[in-house]
């Protein structure tokens, strides 16, 4: 519960500090923005508009859930776009391409039903990235060091794989992608 409402915080706060910057600072953003600057200038995702629905407008079944799941992560390579339109570096990019999909993650399963089947993923995460909510950053940093990357390109991998997901579990649920990174 204090994740989910730390979540609607979190996102309440990235929609809303548009607003409040309108009357009183320019729209542009410096090319050597700092994180919270670069949030602030994202358009509101799926994850936003999830929030504002109704509890009965939401995502009910895993199906829709998978569906609104690949629906977020989909937005990055859009996001990312904009954000190399508004300088943003490749690092603080990949930081937030990360934050999207990690919060789409844990939101997804907030919003699961059945526990038993949440309890599935998060011991297919700890097992598989060490930690039951998924990779961290910092390990795929790491991970794209062992494949031997280094400087901008372990950051545009990341940025590149953030709106791959699970093919068998897409399968599984009927989810419709539109477009994936390579």
């Amino acid at each position: 519960m204090k994740k989910i409402s730390y979540l609607v915080f979190l996102v309440l706060f990235v929609l809303l500090q548009p607003i409040s910057r309108a009357d009183s600072a320019p729209s542009m953003v410096q090319p050597d923005a700092s994180a919270a600057n670069s949030e602030s200038t994202a358009p509101p995702t799926a994850a936003a508009e999830t929030e504002q629905k109704s509890e009965s407008e939401k995502p009910k079944t895993n199906a829709e859930i998978r569906q609104w799941y690949n629906d977020v992560v989909g937005e990055i390579p859009t996001l990312n776009e904009k954000w190399i339109s508004e300088g943003i570096s490749v690092e603080e990019r990949a930081k937030q391409a990360f934050e999207i999909r990690h919060n789409a993650r844990l939101e997804a399963r907030a919003m699961m039903q059945n526990k038993e089947e949440v309890a599935a993923l998060q011991a297919r995460d700890q097992e598989k990235y060490g930690n039951p909510d998924g990779p961290t950053f910092e390990y795929l940093v790491e991970k794209n060091r062992e494949k031997g990357m280094e400087g901008d390109a372990i950051y545009e991998n990341i940025i590149g794989s953030s709106n791959r997901t699970n093919r068998e579990y897409n399968e599984k649920f009927g989810v419709k992608q539109e477009t994936q990174s390579p």
